[in-house]
């Protein structure tokens, strides 16, 4: 059921490539007209400014309303009686505004540079005093920043005691060579978060590389402190020459870049472990740091809300040194509990549930018996044992409501999965303890009122009920896949991740695609290949004898050369608000990477459905010369969400 289909990309605006310093193109500068006959684009929808003589200030006369007429008594009973504007120190292209009036109003805020314009909703309450961010800017500008007030159904332009202007710095010299390609009339709206990880320069040698970098040749996901399976290299880089004659310079830790529909940086944050970030309804993130944790932080970085289990150094990790610190100021680390199991992690990925609790993914060790070894890996004299994905419901104060743990669902015998017996690498792998399942995703299905888990070495996607009794939970709904309970109508997942909830009730995917059958890496007749693929499972039924399952889509990328892209790890697919889909192929490249052939990262937004099936309409292509994995994508549809916000008109 694969639906070949060639690389093709519709005409696109080609961005400049995304390093920092003052010798980077600047991508909003106005296009030549001959250029824009050949993109196909038009000028009306942008802010850029189109080779006239119109100011920043002009600009934002042309966006905004016309309130001469309203700068009356009223306007002094609201005025500004204070105002200031701090950027934000681990998210340099943003910034909190405070204002305070005189008397109560709804407010937001104006920011206007000579070619771009971004403006906040309005604060959804009245009041007399504000903190609010500044988010959704370029790079290297100058904006002005206006107050704007609603009064009884009119816009006031405030004064502000002393202008607010903010000189958004250049990007860092460290910022990775990413180049991006987009049709911004077709993309869906919004940004789009990449959690940008550099691999080591391609000269490193083995005195350079610490001794826990043990990602499998199979392709797996290691979440050690070296390149694990978020992508992250927690150790940066050293600046050295790549063997390309270019300086590869230092790196942070981890990077999130968000990028809006032309491919411009708006925002950028640094902290130690940046994984499976998801915007939360409030507007802040979660993101894990696995094994070690979990924050929440908001859109001008600040740590709010950070999470460790009770046994933080993880199943088997071997990461030197001390536990990641994060940046100064960080919320320090509530210790999450279950009274009935120790939780050895937090890995892959931890979000939020709309009851307010979160729900994340963890890990517990269990003994085998020597005839389940034998069965397991016959001939294996060790006495190793078993590392199964706990997935776990907990409060913000750490509390544990629920648990699941695979070992209770799946047999081990019937199911061993692909790693139980490699002895060197994988998610906490020893020679002891070895990587059963290897969970990589994990989202609550309020229609089927069931925890749906992503289990990459065992080829499964696993439903489990979600009870409402507290405490330890194994009620299997259903199992797609190797053991499958319910037939599937199309092709089988392998080595999947990032199983997502669509809004009708299906599941979008990631399939990886590793040692699918009849392909092979080193066949070009029948080479192995990723793609992104649709679920649509029946189970309304009474009874279970009924329920099946159906693949109703998928999408497969392809090379120049015409080859399929294949990534034998990590990635991402992701429906879209307008019906596309984000589609991260977080690690191109053999594995573990070779000098030669750094990994690679390719996001595409591609149309689903329709005459324009296929269409790519927004593309990142990682830096060339420095290796780079992204662990996941997503999209952003407005910085500016939650209660504190007023819808916009």
């Amino acid at each position: 059921m694969r639906s070949l289909r060639l690389f093709a990309v519709v005409p696109l605006i080609a961005l400049a490539a995304c390093s920092g310093g003052d010798d980077e193109v600047d991508s909003t500068d106005a296009p030549d007209p001959t250029e824009a006959e050949t993109t196909g684009t038009t000028e009306a929808s942008e802010t850029t400014d189109t080779g006239d003589d119109n100011t920043g200030d002009e600009a934002a006369e042309a966006t905004t309303p016309d309130t001469t007429a309203a700068a009356d008594d009223e306007s002094d009973d609201v005025a500004v009686t204070a105002a200031a504007l701090a950027p934000a120190e681990f998210a340099p292209l943003a910034a909190e505004v405070t204002v305070d009036l005189a008397a109560p109003a709804q407010i937001r805020l104006v920011a206007v540079a000579d070619d771009h314009e971004m403006s906040t909703p309005y604060t959804a309450a009245s009041d007399t005093a504000f903190a609010l961010p500044l988010v959704g800017l370029y790079s290297d500008r100058s904006y002005d920043v206006t107050v704007h007030a609603m009064v009884d159904g009119e816009e006031l332009t405030l004064d502000t005691p002393d202008p607010l202007v903010f000189d958004t710095p250049p990007l860092p010299e460290w910022m990775p060579n990413h180049t991006v390609v987009s049709d911004p009339e077709r993309v869906s709206p919004g940004f789009i978060y990449v959690e940008s990880s550099p691999n080591r320069p391609q000269n490193t040698t083995t005195d350079d590389v610490a001794t826990d970098d043990t990602d499998d040749a199979a392709g797996d996901d290691a979440t050690d402190d070296t390149a694990d399976e978020d992508g992250v290299d927690d150790d940066g880089a050293d600046e050295t020459d790549d063997g390309t004659g270019v300086s590869a310079a230092p790196y942070p830790t981890n990077l999130g870049i968000v990028y809006d529909e032309r491919g411009e940086i708006v925002w950028y944050y640094t902290n130690q472990g940046l994984g499976g970030v998801e915007q939360t309804a409030d507007g802040t993130f979660h993101s894990h740091y696995g094994p070690f944790g979990a924050r929440e932080f908001d859109v001008l970085g600040n740590v709010i809300g950070h999470w460790r289990p009770n046994v933080v150094a993880g199943v088997g990790v071997t990461t030197p040194g001390a536990l990641p610190d994060g940046n100064p100021g960080d919320a320090e680390p509530i210790t999450v509990e279950a009274p009935w199991t120790d939780l050895q992690s937090f890995h892959h990925e931890v979000r939020a549930l709309d009851n307010g609790n979160l729900l994340g993914l963890s890990a517990a060790v269990h003994d085998l018996t020597p005839e389940q070894r034998e069965a397991v890996c016959p001939g294996d004299e060790l006495e190793f044992k078993a590392v199964s994905d706990v997935i776990v419901e907990f409060t913000p104060e750490g509390e544990v409501l629920r648990t699941w743990d695979l070992w209770d669902v799946v047999d081990i015998v019937e199911v061993p999965g692909s790693d139980m017996c490699f002895l060197d690498g994988g998610l906490f792998a020893t020679s002891i303890n070895r990587d059963w399942t290897h969970a990589n995703s994990v989202i609550y299905d309020e229609t089927r009122d069931a925890i749906v888990i992503s289990a990459r070495h065992t080829d499964q996607i696993i439903a489990l009920d979600h009870l409402n009794e507290e405490g330890p939970q194994s009620q299997l709904r259903w199992i797609i896949g190797a053991g499958g309970t319910i037939p599937l109508d199309g092709d089988l997942p392998y080595h999947q991740h990032a199983v997502e909830l669509m809004d009708n009730g299906d599941y979008i995917f990631y399939d990886n695609g590793n040692a699918r059958p009849g392909t092979a890496v080193d066949d070009p007749e029948n080479p192995t290949y990723s793609r992104a693929a649709v679920y649509s499972v029946d189970d309304s039924s009474d009874d279970p004898a009924d329920w099946s399952a159906t693949q109703v889509w998928e999408h497969v990328d392809y090379e120049e050369d015409g080859s399929p892209v294949y990534t034998a790890f990590i990635s991402d697919a992701d429906i879209l608000a307008n019906g596309n889909v984000l589609i991260t192929h977080g690690g191109i490249g053999p594995f573990p990477p070779q000098p030669d052939f750094p990994l690679r990262a390719l996001v595409v937004e591609v149309v689903k459905g329709g005459d324009n099936e296929g269409d790519i309409v927004w593309q990142f292509d990682s830096d060339p010369v420095q290796g780079h994995t992204v662990y996941r994508s997503e999209k952003i549809e407005s910085f500016y969400v939650g209660d504190q916000w007023a819808d916009e008109a």
